[in-house]
């Protein structure tokens, strides 16, 4: 077995294993055998063909030891249900018809799911609670204030940065306590870069307008704490799989921090989860669903994330926008769940919570031809009436303001 394919299997195997135990299901059973009576499998789900999944191709790909064949759900009898390919999770129903199918081939037998189960949501990270005192006394009672960008920071037209340079204008301004930008900061997709009309090397626009400009501002507000995550985007890293190690930080100035993509980190008591790749558009557009009344989208793509536990549970990704590096998906595992998950995204920004997280689509501070949008972050000090024995839950969804603003 290659490693991909073994990367793949023990996730699956592993995943299974846990939502067995924390669902309570007693026996896993085989879903392509004939049952009379209504059994529990746990499976992932593939699409039957190379199209968008639909309530009609839907399969369910066995555990290995039932043989990691693949069966068609129906899905008639359930009133709600949201299904994207790579999810894993438990399904109670039947099978009446018996027929054994192996995964060349097209299959007939349906097993008839009536409910669905879901992995639940990890732990939320706790604080001890000695950590939360000192860090509130070093805020001295002031909100911690973080601002969040996404590149592409240069408009289609040219390769000025304009977006870029106002934004660092008004943070030289503002002053916040952290910077988070995230790439690209040199875009493979720029028109001028794919046309080959840019003369200069990628290191050499990095330069300009990016570590020049940093420099400049890290010296006009030199408490600010900047945080740069590339993209797969970015022809400025020679990574451009995903996950991704970080930039190269030779001549970035000392005071910028670079993380890789994605990253899990934590501020102060907050943890913060970062994945900067499209996953709610990737996500959004190989959904099936049926939700009369129910959640809206991008909840439901969130939740998807938090209750998979990783950070690109979609499988397989989407082809030509994610170069996945299965050698490294260990770092696209959830550790908890986190106070604060950032997913930049094409799709409109947005702000929400959603199952206690502070859920953020910033935008992209460019457009096309039109600047776009960033996010401002304002986290409020913990009450001190909160704040008991040993470690407390950081509770940031209650104390966390987002404004998305328009450069």
């Amino acid at each position: 077995m290659d490693r991909k394919n073994s990367v793949l299997l023990e996730r699956f195997e592993t995943f299974a294993e846990k939502l067995k135990e924390e669902c309570k299901i007693d026996e896993i059973s085989d879903p392509t055998s004939l049952t009379q009576n209504e059994v529990i499998t746990v499976g992932r789900i593939w699409c039957d063909s190379e199209g968008k999944l639909n309530p009609e191709s839907v399969l369910l790909e066995t555990l290995p030891y039932f043989g990691g064949n693949w069966i068609k759900l129906s899905l008639n009898e359930l009133l709600t249900f949201s299904l994207f390919p790579g999810q894993i999770l438990g399904v109670q129903g039947s099978n009446k018809i018996f027929n054994v199918y192996d995964m060349n081939k097209i299959l007939e037998a349906e097993f008839i799911v009536t409910k669905i189960f879901e992995m639940p949501l990890l732990p939320m990270y706790r604080t001890p609670t000695n950590e939360i005192i000192d860090h509130n006394k070093n805020l001295n009672g002031k909100p911690l204030s973080i601002v969040i960008a996404t590149g592409p920071y240069t408009l289609e037209t040219g390769f000025e940065y304009e977006p870029l340079r106002e934004l660092i204008k008004k943070m030289a301004q503002e002053k916040p306590d952290i910077l988070i930008l995230m790439g690209p900061f040199v875009d493979e997709d720029h028109p001028m870069i794919q046309n080959g009309e840019v003369s200069n090397t990628p290191g050499e626009l990095f330069k300009k307008f990016i570590t020049l400009p940093l420099a400049a501002f890290i010296k006009s507000s030199p408490k600010t704490k900047i945080i740069m995550i590339p993209s797969t985007k970015d022809i400025c890293h020679e990574y451009l799989s995903f996950p991704q190690p970080p930039l190269d930080k030779a001549g970035l100035p000392k005071e910028v921090t670079c993380l890789c993509n994605p990253v899990q980190f934590r501020v102060n008591e907050i943890l913060f989860a970062v994945s900067n790749v499209d996953l709610l558009f990737h996500l959004s557009r190989d959904e099936t669903e049926r939700v009369p009344g129910g959640t809206d989208r991008m909840s439901r793509m969130v939740h998807h994330i938090l209750t998979q536990r990783h950070l690109y549970p979609l499988f397989p990704p989407a082809i030509g926008e994610v170069n996945m590096d299965l050698k490294h998906s260990l770092s696209l595992e959830l550790k908890n769940t986190p106070d604060i998950l950032i997913l930049p995204s094409k799709l409109k920004y947005f702000a929400k919570i959603v199952d206690r997280v502070v859920c953020i689509n910033p935008g992209y501070l460019c457009k096309s031809h039109a600047s776009g949008t960033y996010a401002k972050m304002t986290i409020h000090p913990l009450s001190q009436k909160l704040v008991q024995g040993t470690d407390t839950e950081n509770l940031a969804y209650q104390r966390t303001r987002v404004d998305i603003i328009k450069i």
